[in-house]
């Protein structure tokens, strides 16, 4: 091959390469919004969060949840076909009970035992795509 049919190719493995790895990439990085549908029920025992339609989103949501309990039921009704979501719940002593990245769509889990009291509940979206839905309720 001639020095001008090598420049070509080496140019062509290039070009393909940064298209390859470009392909991948989202470009647009999203919050949680209005387009998200997103809804959130917290009351005494039982916290219920719900987000429609990610497309790439990068968010954190974190709520309070007044556990009367030392063990919480964790229900996964989560399809998210691309990045991660992850749930991570903390007892009132800051102990971290659960750590899981939502990944079945019907799965139903429960915590470690901690403390009873506040416990911290903490949603991370890194490059989500699809639909988040989860229940933590109480486990007597």
């Amino acid at each position: 091959m001639t020095g001008k049919g090598q420049t070509m190719m080496r140019a062509t493995v290039l070009l393909l390469s940064f298209l390859a790895v470009t392909g991948c990439m989202d470009t647009v990085v999203k919050t949680l919004g209005p387009q998200n549908d997103e809804r959130v029920k917290v009351v005494p025992d039982t916290l219920r969060f719900q987000a429609e339609d990610m497309d790439n989103v990068h968010d954190t949501r974190v709520w309070s949840l007044s556990m009367s309990t030392v063990k919480a039921k964790v229900l996964h009704r989560t399809f998210v076909h691309h990045g991660i979501a992850r749930i991570t719940i903390q007892d009132n002593a800051g102990d971290t009970l659960y750590n899981r990245v939502l990944l079945q769509y019907d799965l139903d889990d429960v915590t470690l035992a901690g403390q009873a009291g506040t416990w911290t509940v903490t949603l991370e979206l890194f490059g989500a795509r699809g639909n988040v839905d989860f229940t933590i309720k109480n486990k007597p």
